[in-house]
């Protein structure tokens, strides 16, 4: 009898642990994400203190014949853009564009950042 009593003990010892262990590796993983977003959201919010005193606004724009996206991004990109490739995609974003095809006449706004006391 104090055999069983003796295995059974074992076999809970051994059941505990093992959720034990279960518990401390998901309570890493999770203090991991944690950090990276903590990371993530910290980064974002320097970014957003570096624009201080800029203020985006959007022009409106007619296409005229032989314009393309890309030449109007290079005109009205701001240093808030890290390339042209992303002022682009946020111009058809802004426009509801799924490719880069534009056509003469019509209008599209073009969001940029200028200083806010202008």
């Amino acid at each position: 009898m104090n055999q069983n009593y003796g295995e059974i003990n074992r076999e809970r010892y051994s059941k505990r642990r093992a959720v034990n262990k279960r518990d401390l590796f998901l309570g890493s993983i999770a203090l991991c994400v944690v950090i990276i977003l903590s990371v993530l959201f910290i980064s974002r919010t320097v970014e957003a203190q570096g624009s201080v005193g800029r203020t985006k606004i959007v022009a409106s724009i007619q296409i005229e014949k032989g314009d393309t996206l890309w030449d109007i991004a290079k005109e009205y990109i701001t240093d808030e853009y890290d390339t042209v490739t992303d002022y682009v995609e946020e111009i058809k974003a802004s426009n509801g564009l799924v490719s880069d095809t534009i056509h003469a006449g019509n209008y599209i706004i073009v969001p940029y950042y200028t200083d806010a006391s202008k």
